[in-house]
């Protein structure tokens, strides 16, 4: 009979049954249950007997659950005792339990309990979502549980900690308490057991051994295992474990976490540098300039001027990592008379000179800037233009930076050529112009110049183009890079300061 039927404990009356669902269904998931039943009971297009009770105890079900306010009172009557509490281990005739989410029987339960946090003003409230999961339920149930929780429970004083703490609960997949897990694989062992599936009533009793703790819980797990007899069937065929410590929901839930934790040291790591960098220029700003002290410059460009005051005439330019000699420090620190690398004496303002010879940290700020590596043909500086183009040919044996310099020295273009790669340079000026070269290793874009091991030369002809040739076109001109030497036809050493003239 219809009224003899017995329900779970958590659905007293069996309305989420009549659904199709368990008792942690959300309103979306009641709507679209109740309509794709409706479809299928209506008397119109059910023959049953029953169609019109069936369809009765559908809406009725669905009149209580779609309201928040009838439906809590509905769950109130629910004991909230964990399976424990709940399930009888001699029962005669076990039913098998449903996943309290989709209301589906599964093979393998988990009675499982999830945290969430929320933030009200000040306070946190921190509450749990529990009940009997499929493994699908599961995963979607814990990422609900966190993501409720990323959102709303920052904001209290206890929030984060609390926060924290819940988010790693559900991100090892919950807390399941050992003795109701137990009792539910006991009981859906038996289920199954009752039903003729002895493999996986063997294979559920099986799962119970980590949950079990003394004899007699033994005991009872090895009473189904006798009760289901051997299988002529591996278990691993028949009942995969489906919960595996980590999942595609542990990953999403680790993705937010992960990302706070870079977040958090990249903001550490840019407040040390921060302390660092301002520590360095206060140390340098307190300090005054000593008489005696070797110092470099800290600016791209720094104006010497005759006298301790930025109106006084610029007396000389300095660039970056210049080394200086301090001669006196004047103006309550603010300025130090120095003696530059050309004997030129003047004042400059003492905060951007930086402590010691400037090589050191010349080479540190080229290595950090070395950009992109080099390729045959890539412009690396160009000062002017023209409509000339020029075929290059690299016999040297080296990977090179070529500079075309004009009769007084003054570099027009740079470009970088591997050893024994042909190379066409447009936008070449008229008028009689030089090629010298470096070779090396680690070449730094930023300071133009071989890290290591750099030697410069030039090529001993020299090449002229016209403004305009015979035809009135653009002139195209041709040069070897020829190997290194002192025979005429070959590449001299060159100084280097000749070389790196700017």
């Amino acid at each position: 009979m219809r009224d003899e039927a017995t329900h779970s404990p958590s659905d007293p009356l069996g309305y989420y049954t009549t659904l199709g669902l368990g008792p942690l269904a959300d309103g979306a998931e009641i709507k679209a249950a109740y309509r794709l039943k409706a479809k299928r009971l209506h008397p119109d297009h059910n023959p049953s007997d029953e169609a019109e009770q069936d369809f009765i105890d559908l809406t009725t079900a669905y009149q209580v659950l779609k309201d928040p306010k009838s439906r809590a009172r509905y769950n109130a009557t629910v004991r909230s005792l964990g399976p424990a509490n709940l399930i009888d281990p001699r029962d005669p005739r076990p039913e098998p339990l449903r996943c309290s989410r989709c209301g589906k029987i599964t093979a393998q339960p988990r009675y499982i309990v999830f945290h969430r946090v929320k933030t009200f003003l000040l306070s946190s409230r921190r509450s749990t979502i529990r009940g009997i999961f499929c493994r699908d339920c599961a995963d979607r149930t814990a990422i609900r549980a966190s993501t409720l929780s990323w959102l709303l429970g920052w904001w209290g004083l206890t929030g984060p900690l609390q926060t924290v703490k819940a988010l790693l609960k559900n991100l090892q997949g919950g807390d399941m308490p050992r003795a109701d897990n137990l009792w539910v694989l006991l009981h859906q062992a038996r289920a199954f057991l009752a039903d003729g599936d002895k493999d996986i009533a063997r294979a559920l009793a099986e799962q119970a051994q980590a949950f079990a703790k003394n004899g007699e819980e033994r005991a009872r797990i090895a009473e189904i295992v006798r009760a289901a007899g051997k299988t002529a069937v591996p278990v691993t065929r028949r009942l995969k474990n489906r919960w595996r410590p980590w999942s595609y929901a542990a990953i999403i839930q680790a993705l937010p976490l992960a990302g706070l934790s870079v977040a958090i040291l990249v903001a550490g790591a840019a407040l040390l540098f921060h302390s660092q960098t301002e520590s360095v220029t206060a140390m340098i700003t307190i300090h005054p300039a000593q008489a005696g002290e070797v110092r470099h410059v800290a600016v791209d460009v720094l104006k010497v001027r005759q006298g301790p005051m930025s109106a006084q005439p610029v007396v000389a330019l300095l660039d970056r990592f210049s080394t200086v000699q301090v001669m006196d420090s004047v103006a309550n620190g603010e300025w130090a008379r120095i003696l530059t690398p050309n004997g030129v004496t003047g004042y400059v303002p003492a905060r951007y000179l930086f402590g010691g010879p400037g090589e050191e940290s010349k080479n540190r700020w080229c290595n950090d800037q070395k950009g992109e590596p080099l390729h045959t043909g890539d412009i690396l500086l160009r000062r002017s233009g023209g409509e000339h183009r020029l075929s290059v040919k690299n016999a040297t044996g080296h990977d090179v930076v070529v500079r075309l310099k004009t009769q007084n020295g003054r570099t027009l273009l740079a470009f970088f050529m591997a050893s024994g790669t042909d190379a066409t340079v447009d936008g070449i000026p008229a008028g009689t112009f030089r090629a010298a070269f470096a070779i090396g290793r680690d070449y730094s874009r930023a300071c133009a110049v071989f890290m290591e091991d750099m030697q410069t030369f030039i090529v001993p002809t020299a090449q002229v183009l016209q403004s305009k040739s015979l035809n009135g076109r653009r002139q195209d001109a041709e040069m070897t890079l020829p190997p290194l030497g002192d025979d005429p036809g070959q590449s001299h050493a060159l100084p280097m300061e000749s070389f790196l003239d700017n």
